[in-house]
């Protein structure tokens, strides 16, 4: 079993992808991270942890180009957001048994994930839980989802989440349309927290995929398969999967 890595070093590996020489490294740190705790449930994609990023990274081709063809001989897959050149290269792999899992059947496991009774109910664990069960050892694990545009040489904008949220709103204000916190509609309130609907269809910001890049990555693990295919409005899902108590 390899050993947990702590907070600081897991934000400094996702600092300086380029440390990663090769898909070995790459390999060592994803099956550390996987074994990293969650507390609280569903709070890991807040620093990063959820994506992976390979831009400016010195060897981003060649692992990237490693992962893809390694993908493709175990069955992974890999997704292709609807006209952009961005993918999501799925690298989820059990750290216990080595079990590999497919995009689809993570898709599958997040619309019917094993109960945890550290979930008051089952809603509250379909927002808010990350982590994948492995059906053969029992081990919960973080799956490993990396970002590549085509170019992983070319700088991407990075934008925080205020920022990404304040993109969206002012390029959907330019074409007269008022989605997210500027429609007050999708500002939530339950129980003394906060929450904003996420109203927003990727096909909206196909000219944007710096945009989608950001809203991607701050997006929880369990709730991109419904950003991907258009379902996140009709689920209602709420913005990065996060509720905020309120004051």
């Amino acid at each position: 079993m390899n050993a947990v890595l702590t907070q600081q070093e897991v934000d400094q590996l996702l600092r300086a992808t380029e440390n990663f020489e090769n898909l070995e490294a790459f390999e060592s740190f994803l099956k550390k991270r996987q074994i990293q705790p969650e507390e609280p449930y569903g709070h890991s994609y807040e620093q990063n942890i959820t994506m992976c990023r390979f831009w400016g990274s010195k060897h981003g081709e060649k692992i990237l180009s490693d992962i893809e063809r390694k993908n493709n001989e175990q069955g992974m897959g890999n997704v292709k957001i609807p006209n952009t050149k961005i993918k999501l290269i799925n690298y989820s792999i059990c750290p216990e048994c080595n079990t590999i899992f497919s995009f689809k059947e993570l898709a599958d496991y997040y619309a019917n994930p094993k109960p945890d009774p550290a979930f008051s109910n089952r809603v509250d664990q379909f927002r808010q839980d990350t982590r994948v069960c492995c059906p053969k050892c029992g081990t919960y694990f973080l799956p490993s989802l990396i970002i590549s545009d085509g170019t992983p040489m070319k700088e991407v904008q990075f934008l925080c989440r205020i920022q990404t949220v304040n993109a969206i709103e002012q390029y959907f204000l330019g074409k007269g349309m008022q989605v997210l916190t500027q429609n007050k509609k999708n500002v939530l309130h339950k129980g003394g927290r906060r929450a904003i609907r996420n109203d927003i269809l990727l096909k909206q910001l196909e000219l944007r995929p710096t945009l989608i890049t950001n809203l991607l990555q701050h997006t929880p693990a369990n709730l991109i398969p419904n950003l991907i295919d258009g379902s996140n409005v009709e689920k209602r899902d709420v913005l990065y999967g996060a509720w905020e108590r309120v004051g």
